[in-house]
């Protein structure tokens, strides 16, 4: 059984105030009435000049003016709100909220699921939604203070988002995306205007931008497709940027880096992994501590890397080239292949309309695709003994830190803390493990760690006097093949790690 109110208001744009201790129906109608249904009790009805106040210990549907100017709801229960052209102020709903046809949207704080459709100007979640929030065909702004639930918001204005505790997703945005804080990953498509990443647990990935994009921490992958302009401050882990419209800058990136089409300069100040740059239109200048591999890169280019590096020329373009190099060095120029020894070399290929810079502590290897100029014997045997230096100069870093790192695993090793690992490896540069490796005792990352990707190949420096370094123990070699035998490291990489060892041997 139901109890019916009806009260005429003395404004055709009134302002409604409903609390209820159980669920509540706010439907908007053509007629200039407001109908109260209450159910298990009856409701109270106050008409005052300003506002009309509803209240009901139970359940409770209303049907309002669709002109109402504003609905105040306080609910115990489920709230469903449609076909209203004034805004909603959700105050507090202790169940679902499930909003459609309305003008603006105000939540406080909504303990389940969160649900609006159709609102025609702006949506503010100023406290706190317990459960997933989504929205879809939303016409103004969507400000949310905390959603703990995962957010999907598809065909929206401007987005921001201060604190998500699960996933993001955003499907065509009007305006900017910025999210400040997030535990999950988060996944954006098609923005109209430019995307900020403040620090972000999980992994970003940020697509169709038709503005800027700006990422200060990423605590997992970063992936960037058909963006502008890009500054990206820390990757921890992979980061890759295809179709980029403007310059890309990123300060450090503990993982492999991967950029395709980038119109302007690139910078990037530390990349801990390999490093692939497949076409950039302008200046190129990068350090990673793994192998750089490059194609149709022109301007200036400086690369400094750890491992190798394989350079594609333009063949019409040429470049003049400086290559210092630990390894060996090998240029395809033409019809002709050219060889030589560790050194430092200096050529021309081409037109030589390009200035590369290459420093490797392994190999260099170029496909120059036109004739070579002033590659001369005497050049390579002028750089061995430049190259000497730098290899000693490497092999004494790598074994500085090498000792350090060798001594906790060896410890590992001895008392079979590593039986429970599926795989394991680690950075020379950072006491982070690398990315993508698995350790016993995996945690979830609370907090942003401050983890810093520093590559230093230093080819140049005469360290050929004596040093303090402390003798390698039989320790460290047997920790290196035990690793090697539970198959945590490769063949080749024991092999590098055992030769350095034996190089620093007294």
């Amino acid at each position: 059984m139901t109890d019916r109110i009806q009260v005429e208001p003395e404004s055709p744009n009134p302002r409604v105030r409903i609390q209820c201790g159980g669920d509540v129906r706010v439907e908007g109608w053509e007629q200039a009435l407001i109908e109260v249904d209450g159910q298990g009790g009856e409701p109270v009805v106050n008409a005052g000049a300003e506002r009309i106040e509803i209240s009901a210990g139970s359940s409770l549907a209303v049907r309002l003016p669709q002109s109402s100017e504003q609905v105040e709801i306080e609910a115990g229960g489920q709230v469903n709100v449609s076909n209203l052209q004034g805004g909603l102020e959700m105050v507090q709903a202790a169940g679902d909220l499930l909003v459609e046809d309305v003008g603006t949207v105000k939540i406080g704080s909504a303990a389940g699921l969160v649900n609006l459709a159709d609102v025609a100007g702006e949506v503010q979640v100023r406290k706190r939604a317990q459960g997933d929030v989504t929205a879809q065909d939303i016409g103004g702004g969507i400000s949310i203070a905390t959603v703990v639930g995962r957010l999907n918001l598809q065909n929206v204005s401007a987005v921001r988002v201060k604190r998500a505790c699960a996933d993001v997703n955003v499907l065509n945005a009007g305006g900017n995306v910025v999210v400040e804080k997030g535990n999950g990953n988060v996944d954006v498509i098609n923005v109209d205007g430019a995307a900020a990443i403040d620090k972000v647990l999980g992994s970003v990935s940020l697509r169709s931008v038709q503005g800027k994009v700006a990422c200060d921490q990423v605590n997992g992958m970063l992936h960037l497709e058909d963006a502008g302009e890009v500054a990206v401050r820390r990757v921890m882990g992979n980061f890759t940027a295809e179709s980029i419209r403007g310059a890309l800058a990123c300060q450090k990136a503990n993982g492999q880096a991967t950029l395709r089409e980038v119109g302007g300069a690139i910078s990037l100040g530390g990349v801990g992994g390999d490093l692939v740059v497949e076409g950039c239109g302008g200046s190129l200048s990068a350090k990673c501590g793994g192998n750089a591999q490059l194609s149709t890169v022109t301007g200036n280019v400086t690369v400094t890397a750890g491992g190798d590096v394989g350079c594609r020329l333009d063949g019409n373009e040429g470049a003049s080239i400086k290559a210092v190099c630990g390894g060996s060095l090998t240029v395809e120029g033409g019809p002709s292949m050219v060889a030589r020894g560790p050194g430092v070399h200096t050529f021309r290929v081409g037109a030589g309309k390009s200035d590369f810079s290459l420093v490797a502590g392994g190999d260099v290897h170029l496909e120059a695709g036109a004739e070579l100029e002033g590659l001369g014997e005497d050049r390579g045997a002028r750089g061995e003994r430049k190259a000497a230096r730098a290899q000693r100069r490497i092999a004494r870093s790598l074994s500085k830190t090498l000792r350090r790192k060798m001594r906790v695993a060896g410890k590992r090793v001895a008392e079979g803390d590593w039986e429970g690992a599926s795989s394991w490896s680690f950075s020379f540069d950072s006491d982070e493990p690398a990315a993508g490796s698995a350790t016993r005792d995996e945690r979830v990352r609370s907090e942003f760690d401050d983890v810093d990707v520093d590559v230093d190949v230093d080819l140049d420096i005469d360290l050929e006097s004596g040093h303090d370094d402390e003798p390698v123990s039989e320790e460290e070699r047997l920790a290196v093949l035990r690793m090697l035998a539970e198959g945590k490291i490769t063949a080749a990489e024991a092999e590098e790690l055992l030769d350095a060892l034996g190089r620093q041997a007294p």
